[in-house]
């Protein structure tokens, strides 16, 4: 198993990875250094997966070891990009006479370096061709398979709406891409009932079937495994949980925008505010380098003001929270593990993307899924600031009203969705 060593991949491939251990297969977990010490610090070094048929195994990534691995994103995506040399000796020598040979390699979809070592795959053609017309704004995208909606720019991952094609990220994106359609199966952390028909399948290439094979954290999470607590590169405030249990039934907005994005300390207090206009009990969790590294700013006063009825912590037990009854609502940056474990739990969404996929899964949570909604005719770029009063509004509207109620009522049917979704 080998993820992009960021939270949002390490998360779903550690659990797919215990579920196989848990029948049987043995698993060896890649790690780079950085990303696994991140583990073991959040986790108190308690290495409590590692079992007779799970291992780790850390490899160095190549930066020095004081270096941002997530302030530099073009920097970090080059480093990874160069990892295979690096990863194909550590496996060979990682191997013994008490470890089975490799027979199978299950990666993250932007780690084209373990798919370099075979040759004789064909590599066809990827769809990109049609992006560079599809930058207007103006311009639908409609040439899409398995069922899709037609598409705007917009909601394209942010990387591949790069004005200049020679754009670091771009090139990244287009390169590993290419190579998408090399692998002998393709896993998808999605289920079958949130998807149009084919739209899984429609990913399938030459042959080699796409799967649905999600929400891969569920079946841990219902047999009482937080895989989620040991894979967490930041440590989880747990004394949210009892905070919680004070509150009325679905009464607390969530607030978390991930483990990568960065908004100004102008943005920080104008969330504040308007969750302070709100009036509605609220879990924030604000990271301690969400303001770009810089110590991020709270209004005066702000936490003496609500405190009776606001709690800021600076990282959480995600879907804990999500699972509580006095959750019943989660503004949220609309990453895909944060998605999908909304919709498990059956917990209506106010979208607030930042980069990447978190355009189009806000989309598709609100106008396909009908499990959300966004700041509704608000630009979300970041370079633009969201005001109180917007942010006060969609969260009364995701709180209050018809449409809470309406997207509730979505929320458990989508929820026995996903629960009938997991093998028995």
């Amino acid at each position: 198993m080998v993820p992009f060593p960021v939270q949002g991949t390490i998360n779903p491939l550690i659990n797919l990875a215990h579920l196989l251990s848990s029948r049987g297969v043995f698993i060896t977990f890649v790690n780079t250094e950085w990303s696994h010490k991140c583990m073991a610090k959040a986790a108190h070094n308690d290495d409590k997966l590692s079992t007779s048929t799970f291992k780790f195994l850390t490899i160095p990534d190549g930066l020095p070891p004081d270096r941002g691995r997530l302030s530099n994103s073009a920097e970090y995506a080059t480093a990874v990009q160069n990892l295979g040399p690096v990863l194909e000796y550590h496996l060979l020598r990682s191997l013994s006479d008490e470890t089975p040979p490799y027979t199978c390699i299950i990666t993250e979809t932007f780690m084209s370096c373990t798919m370099k070592w075979p040759t004789g795959w064909d590599c066809p053609e990827s769809s990109f061709g049609q992006l560079e017309e599809s930058k207007r704004a103006d311009k639908v995208i409609t040439c899409l398979p398995g069922n899709l909606p037609p598409l705007l720019p917009t909601d394209l991952l942010s990387f591949y709406r790069a004005t200049d094609t020679s754009d670091v990220l771009f090139q990244h994106c287009l390169r590993e891409s290419q190579f998408q359609s090399k692998g002998d199966y393709v896993l998808v952390n999605t289920f079958d009932e949130l998807e149009a028909p084919d739209t899984v399948s429609a990913l399938s290439c030459n042959g080699r079937p796409a799967l649905a094979v999600g929400p891969v954290f569920l079946p841990n999470f219902l047999e009482g495994r937080d895989i989620n607590r040991w894979a967490s590169l930041l440590e989880q405030d747990e004394s949210c949980l009892k905070w919680l249990d004070a509150h009325h039934p679905t009464s607390v907005i969530y607030v978390s925008f991930g483990s990568i994005a960065v908004k100004s300390n102008e943005q920080l207090e104008e969330l504040a505010r308007g969750l302070e206009k709100s009036e509605h009990p609220f879990l924030w969790v604000l990271r301690m380098d969400i303001a770009g590294g810089t110590p991020a700013t709270l209004p005066e006063g702000f936490e003496e003001r609500t405190k009776d009825r606001g709690l800021i912590v600076k990282w959480a037990p995600q879907v804990r929270v999500l699972s509580h009854p006095s959750v019943g609502g989660f503004l949220t940056h609309c990453g895909w593990n944060s998605c999908l474990e909304s919709m498990s739990m059956g917990i209506p969404m106010l979208g607030w993307p930042y980069f990447c996929d978190q355009f189009l899964d806000c989309r598709f949570c609100k106008d396909v899924w009908k499990i959300g909604i966004d700041l509704e005719g608000v630009d979300v770029d970041e370079n633009v600031v969201v005001t109180r009063e917007e942010i006060e509004k969609g969260v009364r509207r995701l709180m209050e009203g018809p449409k809470a109620r309406e997207l509730r009522k979505r929320g458990m049917e989508l929820k026995e969705a996903a629960f009938k979704a997991v093998p028995q």
